[in-house]
């Protein structure tokens, strides 16, 4: 009957069956290196070349910096180059705010995370703020209730209720840029608000007068760290041919309206997640998502792998950048900018196998953790190869600020993308009009 334990037997028997097989000059080569250095295979890197047989006119490259807003950045690289061709101005120079759409991102989800508590039905005072066993999805909600990650349907509930504003009129600020010290303590102060909405709504006072005081604080507080969002401005440019242009006091909303083409309500999120609990050609909504209440949730209809690859090469066809959801960072290599499941040899070396895409999700050994812009693919033979990759970390990162993705990557992690809906068949419009099927915060998607 065989042992709970690891014995000591087990262990003499493990020992030599090592030194058998033992490489004292691999070992000694792995003690200098990391394993991602010491397991690369250099063949991948040269076979992934910057090459691409269909491309989107290149653009200006946003940093998102030190921040999470890769959503926010992502939504941008959809509708910038469009604005600067309504403006007939350099792509390769103009630039959308990021920060002022920053500012009333943390001050809705706020608000979002204020209403929640104004009309949860949970006991508050009985139970504790956080108790997964009670209500799991409220208590993950709660654990991060302004957070600065997001999701591309955020991005697009803030510029349909703000509008936008050229880079120049609200610029980036050291904490917009750099905010994790910000963020945290914002988080804080809302979360110590919570605590006295509870309280009140115990005594059955007005809860909206309240909030209301706890917006203008929250106001307040962006103001200092990330500047004063204007309602009007001028901005003055150069088009393409040199001429001065001056656009006199306009709303961001107006700006947006006047000099965008393209209509963020046509854009819907598709996705593959190859795992049980959440089947092809079904509708999805995340349990208390959103940053504008009740006008931005998460949801995203699920399509097997071949419709939702053709669904992306025939909107990149059409000449419009896709926005898509990735893990990022498990089969990636910053030098060598290449991103392909391939790229580390570790069961060469270690004899680790890798798992498919439904393995790793269940595991959560990939997650969704990114967001970035496809503009362009090489296709040989009728079969997409690799994908040219906008990031958002400058244009001094990367080649240029692109990734080179290769369609195994692209396969294994590649999770959800915005594609417009008139992309879409008469069958998948369908699913649009299904009951959206509830999941929670915590999940690989």
């Amino acid at each position: 009957m065989g042992s709970n334990l690891i014995s000591f037997q087990s262990l003499k028997e493990f020992r030599i069956n090592y030194i058998k097989k033992q490489d004292i000059n691999l070992e000694n080569k792995l003690k200098d290196l990391s394993i991602q250095d010491f397991s690369i295979n250099e063949d991948i890197v040269k076979e992934n070349k910057f090459e691409f047989n269909f491309e989107l006119k290149n653009c200006k490259i946003y940093s998102q910096k030190s921040t999470l807003r890769c959503w926010l950045f992502s939504c941008l690289n959809l509708i910038k180059n469009d604005i600067a061709h309504n403006l007939n101005c350099n792509p390769l120079v103009f630039q959308i705010s990021a920060n002022y759409l920053t500012f009333y991102d943390k001050l809705e989800k706020s608000n979002h995370a204020y209403q929640v508590i104004i009309d949860s039905e949970y006991d508050f005072k009985k139970n504790r703020l956080v108790d997964k066993t009670q209500n799991r999805y409220l208590a993950e909600f709660l654990q991060e209730p302004v957070k600065e990650t997001g999701r591309i349907e955020y991005a697009r509930a803030l510029i349909k209720k703000y509008g936008i504003v050229p880079e120049e009129i609200m610029p980036e600020t050291y904490n917009s840029s750099n905010s994790a010290e910000f963020i945290k303590l914002f988080s804080q102060k809302v979360k110590r608000d919570l605590f006295e909405l509870i309280e009140a709504k115990e005594k059955k006072e007005n809860l909206f007068k309240i909030k209301r005081k706890m917006l203008n604080e929250n106001f307040e507080i962006l103001c200092k760290v990330l500047g004063f969002p204007p309602t009007f401005f001028s901005y003055s440019y150069l088009d393409n041919n040199k001429k001065k242009h001056i656009i006199n006091k306009i709303s961001p909303q107006e700006f947006y309206k006047k000099y965008s083409s393209i209509n963020l309500d046509d854009f819907v999120l598709v996705g593959n997640v190859p795992i049980k609990n959440f089947p092809y050609y079904s509708r999805f909504r995340k349990a208390y998502s959103g940053n504008i209440e009740d006008k931005s949730f998460i949801e995203f209809i699920n399509l097997p792998q071949e419709e939702f690859t053709n669904l992306i090469v025939t909107q990149l066809k059409n000449n419009l950048p896709v926005c898509f959801a990735c893990e990022n960072k498990k089969y990636r290599n910053k030098e060598s900018t290449i991103l392909d499941t391939r790229l580390f040899d570790y069961e060469k070396f270690f004899g680790i196998k890798d798992m498919n895409k439904a393995q790793a999700l269940e595991s959560f050994d990939i997650t969704l953790k990114h967001w970035m812009t496809f503009r362009g693919f090489q296709i040989e033979n009728g079969k997409i190869i690799r994908w040219k990759v906008e990031d958002s970390v400058g244009d001094n990162q990367r080649i240029h600020g692109y990734y080179v993705m290769n369609n195994n990557f692209f396969e294994k992690c590649v999770f959800q993308a915005w594609i417009n809906k008139k992309f879409l068949s008469v069958n998948q419009l369908k699913i649009l009009n299904k009951k959206a099927i509830l999941f929670g915060y915590n999940e690989p998607i």
